[in-house]
């Protein structure tokens, strides 16, 4: 923890002397302030994490093959599949989504599927518009996918278009109780809520409650943990299903 202190010290300290600003009371009271749009965009980016790669976590991705799909298949063999990744980070857990999907529509007759990914980090977002990605984000993925799902480019790796044209990005900040608009049949949340306080933790929740269709499933990263048996029941791996409104009235 301590190193995680030592790094956002020195960034902030960059961006604090960037600016020209005498000290961390002066550069937060800029922020705070909302007079300079940019660099408050900075500071998020700054202060959030973006570490990522294609299939973190396999398991919880292999269960959206054994368990999800098929269950979306029988409950929802016509309408869209919505799927949102939230706190999606530079792309790649919403193109691995995507890349799933494709497997799996294979021999079968699915609906439309659109994977959403949200983020606050606008420059974030921009690299996974891009879909290009170095070979040390792609080391997990079977050769089967880097020759079907990507083409070099340069020295990294292109997403194709595909399994590109499944997925779009927005910014959204899901402290925000407005950040959703829409229903979705699987949230994928994963090392996101663990940064937040408890209060705000549990109005997120309430967020992805209340936008995720019934009996579908939150999937969170392996450190965050939600005790609402009332509203989710725990499945493994740090996945989560919705209970119907029957089970917990």
């Amino acid at each position: 923890m301590r190193s995680k202190r030592v790094l956002l010290d020195c960034r902030l300290s960059r961006e604090r002397n960037r600016l020209g600003l005498p000290s961390f009371s002066d550069y937060l009271d800029l922020i705070e302030s909302g007079t300079n749009p940019e660099a408050a965009a900075r500071f998020i980016d700054l202060v959030t994490t973006h570490y990522t790669y294609f299939l973190r976590e396999r398991r919880q991705f292999d269960f959206l093959r054994t368990t999800a799909f098929p269950e979306l298949e029988a409950s929802r063999p016509r309408r869209t599949w919505n799927i949102l990744c939230a706190g999606c980070s530079t792309g790649e857990e919403c193109y691995t989504v995507s890349m799933i999907v494709e497997d799996y529509r294979r021999g079968r007759n699915l609906p439309p599927v659109r994977v959403t990914g949200i983020d606050v980090s606008e420059p974030a977002l921009e690299e996974a518009r891009r879909a290009v990605y170095p070979a040390t984000r792609v080391d997990k993925v079977p050769p089967r996918w880097l020759t079907s799902y990507f083409t070099r480019e340069g020295d990294g790796f292109a997403v194709v278009d595909s399994i590109r044209r499944h997925v779009s990005f927005a910014r959204a900040n899901l402290s925000d109780p407005e950040a959703l608009r829409r229903r979705y049949d699987l949230i994928l949340c994963r090392n996101v809520i663990i940064y937040f306080d408890e209060p705000t933790r549990e109005r997120v929740l309430d967020t992805l409650h209340r936008h995720l269709a019934l009996s579908s499933y939150l999937i969170l990263g392996h450190a965050e943990i939600v005790r609402d048996r009332k509203r989710f029941a725990y499945r493994g791996d740090s996945i989560y299903q919705k209970r119907s409104e029957e089970t917990h009235s």
